[in-house]
């Protein structure tokens, strides 16, 4: 058995002989994204020659010191312990049986279930850093976001959402436009404050439905969970050349306003007036099959006329979604 000593030592003494440093910005390079002699531990590791607190240990400290480049540093609350798929992994890693980019899932596999526990502050300050590379401030283009303000008010309590669920009538179709009211899970509000914190314009949906040239002001526009939008603010947005939609299920159901009275109207989709009908603009780029991937595990952006579409709902990974918000910024 190789003590935890054995490890450390051999990683200590191996990074000051080649004085290795490895900066998370080079972490895209598609090869060698991890140093050969990490290989040897591994192998002991999946042979059972060391044991799981000395890997994990071993592990923590190559990421903590930037040699091995994970990209997900989210954690989970509690910790699912040691599975032996990632060691399968790691003894077909060190065998040179499958690439340097499936090793590093696996590490970013036991970061995200608690089973390595990062520094905090190193955490911090590599997300930091990492956001001030897909930072857009200073750029020369100008990129706004749309918030889903309309969307906001068709989820708030004893409205469309009520409707849906048989518990109250067509009254519960028309919604008061809340414009200070959080915004959740379903009205993209994490997003929302993380691409304001990168520097990206924002207009809500209001904005738009008063003014839709406004976004001819803007080489790119990223569309959240639009759920519900006019058709003003529809035609604004399909005829714009350079649109990111960044959440399925956007431009779904039509609906009207009344500034008059600050209310918004359902009047078409989502199964209603009829329950054949699903998209309230028969739009053919809907993409709301893909809603319910939470995950985003293997998300990617495909081509449509106008622009790009996730495949995914990102809300709860985009402030740590590093190659993600790249992305968005290089489209």
């Amino acid at each position: 058995m190789k003590h935890v000593a054995q490890l450390a030592v051999t990683v200590i003494f191996l990074v000051s002989v080649s004085s290795i440093s490895v900066n998370y910005a080079h972490a895209d390079s598609k090869t060698n994204l991890v140093p050969q002699w990490v290989r040897q531990n591994a192998l002991w590791w999946s042979q059972g020659e060391i044991s799981d607190s000395d890997f994990i240990n071993g592990m923590k400290w190559l990421v903590e010191n930037r040699i091995i480049p994970v990209e997900d540093l989210t954690e989970s609350v509690d910790s699912l312990g040691m599975p032996d798929s990632v060691k399968k992994i790691a003894y077909s890693w060190a065998q040179g049986s499958v690439p340097d980019a499936e090793f590093i899932r696996g590490i970013e596999y036991l970061i995200k279930n608690g089973v390595i526990e990062l520094d905090d502050n190193f955490v911090s300050k590599v997300i930091q850093e990492r956001l001030d590379q897909v930072s857009v401030r200073g750029e020369t283009k100008k990129f706004v976001v749309i918030i889903p303000v309309f969307t906001a008010a068709a989820y708030t309590e004893n409205k469309f959402y009520s409707y849906y669920g048989g518990q109250c009538g067509t009254q519960c179709l028309t919604s008061i436009i809340y414009t200070q009211i959080p915004l959740g899970f379903t009205a993209s509000g994490k997003a929302t404050s993380i691409l304001e914190s990168l520097g990206y314009y924002t207009l809500t949906d209001i904005d738009v439905d008063k003014n839709p040239s406004v976004l001819l002001q803007y080489d790119k526009v990223i569309i959240l969970h639009n759920e519900y939008v006019t058709q003003r603010e529809f035609d604004a947005i399909t005829t714009h050349p350079h649109v990111v939609y960044l959440y399925p299920n956007a431009l779904y159901g039509k609906i009207v306003t009344n500034y008059d009275f600050n209310t918004m109207t359902l009047v078409r989709g989502h199964g209603y007036p009829d329950l054949k009908i699903r998209n309230g603009f028969d739009w053919k780029f809907d993409n709301s099959q893909f809603e319910y991937d939470i995950q985003c595990t293997d998300w990617k952006f495909y081509n449509v006329t106008n622009g790009i579409m996730l495949d995914c709902y990102p809300e709860n990974h985009l402030a740590s979604n590093i190659p993600l918000l790249q992305a968005i910024k290089d489209y």
